[in-house]
């Protein structure tokens, strides 16, 4: 089962360093804004881009999108390829629900 966060609990988790956080919305998209320190790799080509040993074990891995949906789409494929799938997180309520809790976005 996907386990989902709010932007609270990915703020606490980046200010610690404990997540990495990918942004599945389109390039355009990302460049208009997103939040610090996330990683582009676009749902639309995200099945060939995305390798899940790229990323450290000991980390949380945190998907994000738009409002939530492309972004569980996302994590549905991650969990069908990795073996571990206790580090996969979705920002519920994407990156609008980042902004409407008060934090920035860069870009």
């Amino acid at each position: 089962m996907i386990q989902e966060i709010d932007a609270q609990t990915l703020d606490a988790w980046l200010k610690n360093d404990e997540a990495v956080l990918i942004d599945v919305r389109e390039t355009d998209e990302f460049k208009s804004g997103h939040i610090e320190g996330a990683i582009s790799i676009p749902l639309s080509i995200f099945p060939v881009k995305y390798n899940h040993e790229d990323y450290p074990a000991g980390k949380k891995i945190v998907f994000q999108c738009k409002a939530g949906g492309r972004s569980m789409r996302a994590c549905q494929i991650v969990c069908d390829i990795a073996a571990d799938e206790d580090n996969v997180y979705n920002l519920a309520g994407g990156i609008g629900a980042w902004q409407s809790a008060g934090h920035k976005v860069v870009g």
